[in-house]
């Protein structure tokens, strides 16, 4: 029964909207049955199916396959630079890493010994590094510096000059890729904006026809005033007062989730029929152990004589929140017509700060609630998108809410950051670990925070979790790897391998710990046969809670990653359009078999999520100058002086020195290079530098933030000169078109309001669209299979309810402790919201032809 359960309740099912028709279908609400039903089949269901869970998933995985395809052609735009670093023109040297090996990257340990000026000689003394026994390929012999050699003779005037020769020519490729990215996200907000347009034309939702005023009179509880007023515009069909009873209805909620603990563990009639009785609960719960009694004091154990004990408490507490006088805080109006929606929009739309002020001269007496309060009227999200118990919480609730959440955030992960750094410079092996640790705990936490956030809407709570994770996810996978890295490491395999490792972790092992979800399995396979009741047996059937927001963040950080290190690290491209395929099949298996049941929601992530890869853009400009700049990372730059070969010993693992044949030195190694001795103090005119000689004119190093380019050919010159103008083009327009823009539309907002129609109206009535929805108030919870209803259902269309269930079980309204309450003479009709349903000419005829 419980995989029964399973199968046709918790899982999305879809059936024909026509029998007759074989590829027509729709969505099936939670807990509704219809024959011929099936789940969505995870090969066969099209990318346009996909809109039935909402606008903002559909638009996730259509940026999939938009991403996909760019992904391709920015690695066709990197041929030439993967051509190049795979050629024999820039040795390698060898890379041990296979995720490395797959496309091109910048990793050249191949180095030479030079002479450091002023010296015209030197004698160098090189380690070889023998390749280490897990290399996946061949690895030829690397070296490093010796401090001296087996004799004890030092290395004196001596450094190694890293032996790559990149081709500067290769960033006007680079470039090309850049511009077609930014040039590519201005058509794709137009692409899915137009998107937008086409599915609200194509299937109306409650949204298209509703308003939401956001500050009504606090004693405006009776619907029928509001409905009177919004009928100037056209006939209201719906009308839902939400008045400030969070705290009371958490409590009812509360004490029907321990109730329900309570029937999991009583099996018997007899068994619940004591479910409450105090007399029985005290015995029962004396006769525990004070050990027992202490852990449960703790919150780390439970019993059901304390769950009793629990219950009891909450109606005290219920009764007295019962005797609270109420206010109106939102009220959510369905009109019967789109067009009328639309005319009191564009009526009553009015600037934050008019509203405040109720100063807007352009509204007249008539569109003045009581002839007095300006209001502020916005579009209505969709129903299943508002979050009941959160309406009360004002602008100024939210915000403190915000600065506290994202200072906590910004906090967090600085100090990250500074422990990275410094366990970085002591240990780096355990800095590797410790990054990872953070990339897999810091997202967690985030959402731990994010909850304590009181949203009034779904979207607003997954945006904020957007951010918070925008910034810490970037900032562990990407930046703190950058900023740790150590200048002369940049073209060291041991860090190219770890954007590769996060690369190749978002293509395969991220997704498959997704699909293999060990934690819902297990309690399905295993915990479920524990069970002693049929319903507790059932409540391990349900789905793991996920979050839009997170899809995105995962989504916008692998095109992160691979733009960010795509300079240095072309290959991982590849990997970043690999994780793209692997997230669309493996997330679409997840929603249709592992995922709970989202609500419905718009393309608010999806605008954030575009705006994140411009900044992406920028993100890669800049390294990418960087790049080119500080090649080749090796703190050397030639004074042009030409200098004995130096003399050069090879000490071998064993300790044996060989002296290298002059003929066999490298050409490049005759000249004499500069170095800047970073642990020098410098006076103003450079003195100290290299033993008392005077630093030339121009010497400093990118690493240390300046700008000249003495150590640069004038191909790389030319290359920084290129990257920076790029840059700063890309800034202005990123700047302009997406913040200059936003900023604007936000302070215009704030004096004059904004509301822009999408397209025509649709004629149809709102009563007769199959399947709509209304504002009805309850409380979700990722803890019961179904929402609870928080309204009298009496004053409203059960048809017009998100859900199918035996509505009875769900309405907490009728609760025991509220209908005892009602008994001592307490008008509880006043302590939970109003929804109330008024019926269209239209609607009333239809019913009378079919003798309802």
């Amino acid at each position: 029964k419980a995989w029964e359960f399973y199968e046709k309740f918790t899982l999305p099912r879809r059936v024909l909207k026509d029998p007759n028709s074989t590829d027509d279908y729709r969505k099936l609400e939670p807990g509704e049955e219809a024959e011929g039903s099936a789940l969505y089949s995870v090969w066969g269901t099209p990318l346009d199916e996909i809109g039935d869970f909402g606008l903002g998933i559909y638009l996730y995985f259509y940026s999939l396959v938009i991403l996909f395809g760019t992904m391709i052609i920015c690695i066709c735009l990197n041929i030439p630079m993967i051509t190049h670093f795979n050629s024999d023109d820039y040795p390698m040297n060898g890379v041990s890493n296979f995720q490395l090996n797959i496309g091109g990257n910048a990793v050249c340990e191949d180095v030479i010994p030079v002479c450091l000026a002023p010296a015209t000689t030197c004698t160098c003394y090189v380690n070889e590094i023998p390749a280490g026994s897990t290399a996946l390929v061949a690895e030829p012999l690397r070296f490093e510096l010796a401090t001296n050699g087996a004799s004890g003779n030092l290395s004196e005037n001596c450094a190694l000059r890293t032996n790559c020769k990149l081709d500067f020519n290769n960033v006007y490729y680079d470039m090309a890729m850049l511009i077609f990215l930014v040039i590519g996200l201005f058509f794709l907000a137009k692409v899915q904006n137009k998107i937008v347009e086409e599915a609200d034309e194509a299937e109306q939702t409650a949204q298209d026809y509703s308003i939401l005023v956001q500050d009504p009179d606090a004693d405006a509880t009776n619907p029928d005033e509001w409905q009177q007023f919004f009928s100037q515009f056209g006939h209201v069909s719906y009308v839902t007062v939400a008045i400030d009873n969070g705290d009371l209805v958490h409590k009812l909620a509360d004490r029907r989730l321990i109730a329900r603990l309570i029937a999991f563990e009583t099996a018997t009639e007899e068994e619940r029929a004591s479910m409450f009785d105090p007399t029985e609960n005290q015995t029962m719960f004396d006769e525990l152990t004070d050990f027992k009694k202490k852990l449960i004091g703790m919150g780390l154990s439970s019993h059901i004589s304390s769950l009793r004990k629990q219950i009891l408490t909450y109606d005290d507490e219920i009764r007295e929140l019962c005797n609270k006088k109420y206010s109106a805080v939102k009220v959510y109006v369905v009109f019967e017509t789109e067009a009328s929606q639309r005319a009191c929009l564009r009526e009553m739309t009015v600037g934050i700060i008019p509203a405040l002020m109720n100063s807007a001269n352009n509204i007249p007496e008539a569109m003045r609630f009581r002839g007095e309060n300006i209001l502020a009227v916005v579009e209505a999200p969709e129903p299943t998108d508002v979050i009941w118990v959160n309406q009360e919480y004002g602008f100024q609730h939210i915000i403190k809410d915000y600065c506290i959440t994202f200072g906590t955030t910004i906090v967090i992960i600085s100090i990250l950051g500074v422990l990275i750094k410094v366990i970085s410079d002591s240990q780096p092996t355990i800095a590797g670990f410790f990054v990872s640790a953070c990339n897999g705990g810091l997202p967690a936490f985030l959402k731990a925070l994010n909850e304590l956030e009181e949203h009034p809407t779904q979207g607003s709570r997954q945006q904020s979790l957007l951010l918070k994770l925008v910034l810490s996810r970037w900032f562990t996978s990407a930046l703190i790897i950058w900023i740790i890295r150590g200048f002369e490491n940049t073209l060291k395999e041991s860090f190219l391998t770890k954007a590769a490792a996060i690369l190749f972790a978002d293509f395969i092992t991220t997704p498959m710990i997704r699909i293999m979800d060990p934690a819902g399995r297990f309690a399905r396979n295993y915990s479920a046969k524990s069970a002693k009741t049929q319903e507790k047996m059932n409540s391990f059937f349900t789905n793991t809670a996920w979050f839009l927001a997170e899809r995105y963040t995962d989504m916008t950080k692998s095109f992160f990653i691979g733009l960010f290190f795509s300079a240095l690290y072309p290959g991982g491209l590849f990997w970043t359009m690999l994780s793209f395929v692997t997230c669309y099949w493996v997330d679409k298996y997840c929603l249709f078999r592992l995922w709970k049941q989202p609500p419905m929601m718009d393309a608010s992530l999806t605008a954030a999520s575009r705006l994140q890869m411009a900044v992406v853009c920028i993100a890669h400009a800049w390294l990418a100058g960087l790049f080119y700049a500080g090649f080749p990372f090796d703190n050397l730059g030639t004074t042009g002086l030409v200098a004995a070969t130096p003399t050069v010993y090879r000490v071998a693992a064993d300790g044996t020195e060989n002296l290298v044949a002059a003929d066999a030195i490298d050409a490049d190694s005759k000249f004499q290079y500069n170095t800047w001795d970073t642990t020098a103090t410098w006076s103003d005119d450079y003195s100290s530098w290299r033993s008392g000689q005077v630093k030339p004119p121009g010497v400093n190093n990118l690493k240390d933030g300046f700008a000249d380019s003495w150590w640069m050919s004038s191909e790389q010159q030319n290359a920084v000169k290129i990257t920076s103008i790029v840059n700063i083009i890309i800034l202005v327009i990123v700047c302009v078109g997406y913040f200059g823009r936003t900023a604007a539309f936000s302070v215009y907002k704030l004096f004059y309001g904004e509301y822009i129609a999408v397209g025509d109206p649709n004629p149809d009535l709102y009563s007769f669209v199959t399947g709509i929805e209304t504002y009805v108030p309850m409380f979700v919870t990722d803890k019961l299979p179904l929402p609870l209803l928080c309204c009298d259902l009496d004053l409203l269309d059960k048809e017009h309810i998100s859900f199918t269930a035996d509505y009875s079980k769900q309405d907490i309204t009728k609760d025991s402790i509220i209908l005892d309450i009602q008994k001592n003479g307490v008008d509880t009709s006043k302590c939970f919201s109003v929804c109330k349903q008024y019926k269209s000419p239209e609607l009333i005829q239809s019913e009378n032809a079919k003798g309802k």
